[in-house]
């Protein structure tokens, strides 16, 4: 009978229930990062509805949306979200990023990084494709932009001085406020475009 003691069973019953949030927590990161591969769309080398820029830039930094994203009730509020962080990243300016980025984001990034990873980076022509809910604060935003850059700072696979990206943006409400999550492995494909 001492099994059934609280000074045991209250530990016991604490280790399961915290098991059973982990496990819950996984299955709902797994479901946002599969309807973030699945929201990618196109995987052509050209971004649908954006022209490449004949210069050789990335072109200019305005988030446009398309008429599904626009339709969205939230599409000016997360619009100016991505607006803010593209232009961060193109200024350098981390603490702008900060503001813009969620906890575990800016978690894994340092300032240095930060600076090291933006040096030479221009994201240009950007487009939201949609803004897809997924639930408890959540969105799922497909978006295209340019990037040019020095190709040594460009992706190993891809070292290009200009980039097409199609990345599928995660949106959360952390703290009443809308942040977006640093893409996630599998959630962005990049090909140079010329």
């Amino acid at each position: 009978m001492r099994l059934l003691r609280p000074a045991v069973t209250v530990p016991i019953a604490l280790v399961l229930v915290l098991a059973a949030l982990g496990t819950v927590a996984a299955l709902l990161s797994a479901r946002a990062a599969g309807t973030a591969r699945d929201a990618l769309g196109d995987t052509g080398p050209a971004l649908a509805g954006v022209a490449l820029p004949d210069d050789g830039s990335a072109g200019p930094s305005t988030v446009v949306l398309t008429p599904s994203a626009a339709a969205f009730p939230r599409a000016a509020e997360i619009r100016d979200l991505v607006q803010r962080q593209i232009d961060a990243r193109n200024a350098g300016d981390f603490v702008g990023w900060v503001s813009t980025s969620s906890a575990t984001s800016v978690a894994s990034v340092s300032a240095a990084q930060f600076a090291e990873q933006n040096r030479t980076v221009k994201v240009g022509s950007p487009i939201l494709r949609r803004i897809d809910p997924v639930g408890g604060g959540e969105y799922v935003v497909p978006t295209g932009w340019i990037t040019t850059q020095d190709p040594a700072a460009a992706p190993p696979d891809v070292p290009a001085a200009r980039l097409c990206w199609q990345v599928s943006l995660t949106v959360v409400t952390e703290r009443g406020q809308l942040k977006i999550v640093d893409p996630l492995a599998g959630s962005s494909l990049r090909t140079p475009c010329g």
